[in-house]
């Protein structure tokens, strides 16, 4: 797993700007209630997760706990919410200041590499849980599913124990790496 500020900050900024591909509105308008292949989110739910991951994340980079004002519910569409979180997240990460010592990542404190890895993982899982909800093509780097499948491996005990990860799925022997994220993350790319 490269540690490398600037290349986790590409990696970051690419996977986000991937999340945003598919958060549009001829993507999203009206399919809010499709179900995704989480359990627990339809899309607007889903969308919800990833309002949270978004505020949390550019949080995590600058070093500051989430605030309690911070937004948790879309009370407008994804397409007009995200597009500014989006960048936000990206210049906070694109510091290699962000990329050092520890932060608070949710109710938890932890090394900033992990808790920006997490966030590379969350945009790229979900990404692909809110494309194929909505019938959409997903695409991400394999340098992004490379830092995504290292960081998912390394939490996989705990997220599994904390409902974060569904039971692992075997993946196919031919599985593509990102089949291979998704089947450790709990899901069978379809």
């Amino acid at each position: 797993m490269n540690a490398n500020p600037a290349v986790l900050g590409d990696q970051l900024a690419r996977a986000a700007r991937g999340l945003l591909a598919h958060a549009g509105r001829p993507a999203l308008d009206g399919k809010r209630e499709l179900p995704t292949p989480c359990a627990d989110f339809d899309v607007h739910r889903l969308g919800e997760h990833l309002l949270g991951t978004l505020v949390m994340g550019e949080h995590a980079a600058v070093k500051q706990p989430v605030p309690a004002d911070a937004p948790t519910t879309l009370n407008q569409p994804p397409w007009v919410v995200f597009p500014p979180l989006v960048d936000r997240l990206v210049a906070a990460w694109s510091d290699p200041d962000a990329w050092q010592g520890d932060t608070s990542f949710g109710p938890d404190t932890c090394p900033a590499p992990l808790a920006g890895m997490i966030t590379i993982m969350e945009l790229t899982v979900h990404g692909w849980d809110l494309a194929t909800a909505t019938g959409q093509p997903f695409a991400a780097d394999d340098d992004v599913i490379a830092t995504a499948t290292a960081v998912a491996t390394r939490i996989a005990d705990g997220a599994r124990a904390g409902g974060a990860f569904g039971p692992e799925v075997e993946a196919a022997p031919d599985a593509t790496p990102l089949e291979r994220l998704l089947a450790l993350t709990g899901r069978k790319a379809v």
